[in-house]
């Protein structure tokens, strides 16, 4: 575990986003298991969910996209946010992206999305490649590509203050996170597009 920590925050973008890929399908993996064999189906279909809620309804074109892409860029904020702060090694940008994972392989796992396609047939399964896959890359490549933005820091979980160690002007970006934002706008864009032509058809 202390390996993948590491790697999640490796100096190479290219090896963070590895890792973060890496632990996105294990924690969606297991939650989906523990959804499956271990919680009645449909269960969490009352639960409110953001991210699925675009699913209710047939609405037209520029208001799916709009409400798509408010909520991604909501969350993505979020994980910026988050990854203002760090302990060690660790920035908690990871912390809202892989409790979204976890949330994510539940609601599969118990078949509790809305609408008529099951998560338990391959229909599902490649919806999720069109649409929330693209959005959950989106949101590791912010993830990965903004760690170097971490303001405060402390060396322990519990007990020390968090010290500043970097003013906001002081944050750079290199080439490659500058194109790993980019792809994010453009899967995110891709994922909405798909997202209404499910809707509407």
């Amino acid at each position: 575990m202390e390996n993948i920590l590491k790697g999640l925050n490796d100096e190479n973008v290219w090896k963070r986003a590895g890792y973060a890929y890496l632990m996105f399908f294990v924690l969606l993996i297991l939650s989906y298991l523990l959804g499956y064999f271990l919680l009645p189906e449909g269960i969490m279909k009352k639960l409110p969910f953001p991210s699925i809620m675009a699913f209710e309804g047939t609405e037209s074109f520029p208001v799916l996209i709009a409400k798509t892409l408010s909520f991604n860029l909501f969350f993505i904020a979020i994980i910026v946010g988050a990854n203002l702060f760090r302990v060690r090694s660790f920035t908690f940008g990871y912390l809202p992206l892989y409790a979204n994972t976890i949330l994510m392989g539940l609601f599969a796992g118990t078949n509790s999305f809305s609408g008529t396609v099951s998560t338990y047939t391959p229909e599902g399964w490649l919806l999720f490649l069109k649409i929330g896959f693209l959005e959950f890359s989106a949101y590791i490549l912010v993830c990965v590509s903004t760690v170097g933005f971490a303001m405060y820091h402390a060396e322990k979980w519990r007990g020390e203050n968090f010290k500043k160690i970097r003013r906001f002007k002081d944050i750079r970006l290199s080439r490659q996170e500058v194109i790993f934002l980019l792809v994010a706008l453009i899967l995110l864009f891709i994922a909405a597009i798909n997202e209404w032509k499910f809707t509407g058809s």
